[in-house]
């Protein structure tokens, strides 16, 4: 039985990634910091898929805890680095603790699982690695510079090592979904926007577009926002979010 380890996998693109796998067989191993949502996930997959689901909470934003990871559910067929935290505001006065955690668990986790696991999967000459990034990594983000900056790390990043692997059997991918319909906004002090793609729709597109190319966008006018100018996409992150950061300090001012 083939085995997948997703990060961030206890709800959200995470969990509607492992139903993709739980549908095709898998042993789904999911990895992620609340050990209740791990356990409603588990739930969820064995009763609908009738698929073996283990659960290992464990945050990643400790250093040290990717190897930890690696060494506890040992040798897999497909990783998915999905695990990730945002931060909106102005840049100097988000604190220092909250940036450096972003960049622990959004980069340096991700790289040390893919560095790990790209090592025993370079030994069997085959392998499969996917990356979460985001539409934020194709410009620089205004009012959430650490994020975007984070998500261009994760998407240069595996473009490089998909090309590095391949000679080796290795399959490496980054997909860039657009806004999902998820708890993300909300527990990283986001406004949703009002057009968002579900994250089992995301998921799907994902899957079925491995394979096909390294970078993997899903939504079509992401697609088509892609190959704008950087400048424009730039000035549109700006001016959103700048708004979005006026209406909550109105709202908490009333």
């Amino acid at each position: 039985m083939k085995k997948v380890l997703i990060t961030g996998g206890s709800e959200g693109l995470g969990l509607a990634l492992a139903e993709c796998y739980a549908k095709d067989g898998y042993h789904i191993v999911l990895c992620a910091r609340n050990r209740l949502k791990l356990e409603e996930a588990k739930h969820i997959l064995q009763n609908i898929h009738l698929c073996k689901v283990d659960t290992i909470s464990l945050d990643l934003s400790v250093i040290g805890n990717s190897q930890k990871l690696y060494e506890t559910v040992g040798s897999v067929d497909v990783l998915i680095n999905n695990a990730g935290i945002g931060s909106n505001g102005i840049s100097w006065k988000i604190p220092m603790e909250k940036e450096e955690q972003l960049v622990q668990i959004n980069v340096i986790a991700m790289m040390d699982l893919c560095k790990l696991y790209l090592k025993d999967m370079a030994e069997r000459k085959e392998g499969v690695i996917l990356n979460i990034a985001s539409t934020g990594a194709f410009q620089p983000g205004p009012y959430i510079a650490s994020y975007y900056a984070s998500k261009s790390f994760v998407e240069s990043y595996s473009q490089a090592i998909a090309m590095e692997a391949r000679e080796y059997g290795i399959s490496v991918y980054c997909a860039c979904p657009g806004p999902l319909d998820t708890d993300f906004y909300h527990k990283h002090d986001g406004r949703k926007p009002k057009n968002v793609m579900s994250a089992e729709h995301c998921a799907a597109y994902i899957y079925s577009h491995m394979h096909k190319k390294v970078v993997i966008i899903p939504g079509l006018l992401n697609r088509i926002v892609y190959y704008l100018p950087k400048k424009i996409k730039m000035r549109f992150v700006y001016r959103m979010k700048k708004k979005a950061l006026k209406e909550k300090k109105d709202a908490a001012d009333r």
